[in-house]
């Protein structure tokens, strides 16, 4: 069955485009086939880190109507397992997931995932703040629940617990609807500022002359991290 796997946060900085360029690298480490798409059209991370001839990567503003329709049309028109890089404010897009679907500009998310005989996996990060949580919440109204999987990413950019999402009603409800969660390692900074300066990958780095030995060792460790923590999730097959 395909699987349309949405990297998403809502909040900005929360780390979800670090878990798309990481999903696509650990996808093409282990050479499964994803098709990727960058919904942010003002910070298009996944685009300047994956996109080439080798690995293309469709671009479009899921904010506006006619960003939303080509996501729907990217979707329905894939082969395989498709990776959406949200944006910021990613949920102005996935209120348009909702109700009858027949309008421009909406669908019913549900109607299509069985249509394609596919499922929802979404890679939702969240960090140490609030604001996450509620965004969440909200998000579990609206994707369908028996054609979605979800999995909690907590981002440990920030060295502290996860105090407010681990008592909160919201990760209850995440693992009564048999949702997992994983966490995502700190990266050095260094190694994160020189892949979005010269439009590296944790893979494409391993053979840039741009990166130090030590930049390459902490990038590859992210990696075999990253892949481990997909495959507890059922996101990589082992």
């Amino acid at each position: 069955m395909k699987r349309i796997i949405f990297t998403h946060g809502d909040k900005g900085g929360v780390g979800k485009t670090q878990v798309a360029t990481r999903t696509a690298a650990a996808f093409a480490a282990k050479n499964q086939s994803l098709q990727l798409v960058d919904g942010d059209a003002k910070n298009p991370g996944l685009y300047q880190s994956w996109h080439s001839s080798e690995h293309p990567v469709h671009r479009c503003n899921v904010l506006k109507i006619e960003g939303i329709e080509d996501l729907f049309e990217a979707i329905a028109s894939a082969d395989g397992d498709v990776l959406i890089d949200m944006p910021a404010g990613g949920s102005a897009a996935t209120e348009r997931f909702t109700g009858g679907g027949s309008e421009e500009g909406s669908i019913d998310l549900g109607m299509l995932l069985g249509e394609i005989d596919a499922r929802a996996v979404v890679l939702f990060a969240v960090d140490q703040n609030r604001e996450p949580i509620a965004a969440l919440r909200d998000e579990l109204q609206v994707f369908p629940v028996e054609h979605t999987d979800w999995i909690i990413v907590r981002n440990h950019y920030e060295d502290r617990p996860f105090t407010d999402f681990d008592a909160s009603k919201t990760r209850e409800a995440v693992l009564e609807r048999g949702g997992k969660i994983i966490d995502m390692t700190r990266l050095d900074p260094a190694v994160t500022s020189l892949m979005s300066r010269e439009g590296l990958n944790l893979i494409s780095i391993q053979d840039s002359d741009k990166a130090s030995m030590i930049n390459k060792i902490r990038a590859k460790a992210a990696l075999a991290g990253w892949i481990g923590q997909l495959k507890l999730a059922g996101v990589l097959d082992e």
